[in-house]
């Protein structure tokens, strides 16, 4: 193991989302190994992902990557602005990291710095890029679809936060958090 930082909530929650990049990616390789011998934590991560991929098939189904990218493209549109790569902290850019997600900023201009050409390169992403869908996704869905898909977020957002709490409990046993 190497050596240990010691971080506060303040380093996970506060500063920049290029700050936080820093924390995430550092603390990686050290709880790769330790967190792959936690069986509750590998057996939550494993249902979360295959959470993300019930919901990335319901968004597939809506024709969301579609409509977003139009609305994007246009001056001014899109919600994906570099304001919402701020809403990602530490605990989940780790999530994502142990996942298999290669995190980085993939751009530096007016979008969120997690966006692709193929759209946001995260799984598990923060709670208003789930859970906003505007005029344009609610009414191409209509009400049936838009409960599918309520439905599929709430699920994963509930077991992201169950996730995210247990990674924080691991790192404050270690004494890697404190607060």
């Amino acid at each position: 193991m190497g050596t240990q930082s010691r971080f506060t909530l303040q380093d996970f929650y506060g500063g920049s989302i290029q700050g936080r990049l820093a924390v995430a990616q550092g603390l990686y390789p050290d709880l790769t190994l330790a967190l792959a011998a936690n069986e509750p934590f590998t057996r939550m991560l494993a249902q979360a992902v295959m959470l993300e991929k019930e919901l990335a098939r319901t968004m597939a189904g809506l024709e969301l990557g579609a409509l977003c990218t139009v609305c994007g493209t246009k001056a001014g549109g899109g919600c994906c602005s570099s304001f919402m790569a701020g809403e990602n902290d530490v605990a989940q850019l780790l999530l994502n990291l142990l996942a298999g997600v290669a995190v980085a900023a993939l751009r530096e201009d007016d979008e969120c710095c997690f966006l692709g050409q193929r759209g946001c390169l995260l799984l598990f992403k923060p709670m208003f890029c789930l859970n906003y869908n505007c005029q344009q996704i609610r009414q191409g869905a209509g009400p049936d679809r838009m409960r599918c898909l309520d439905q599929a977020t709430g699920e994963l957002l509930q077991q992201q936060y169950a996730l995210e709490q247990l990674l924080l409990e691991v790192l404050r046993r270690r004494g890697t958090l404190t607060g």
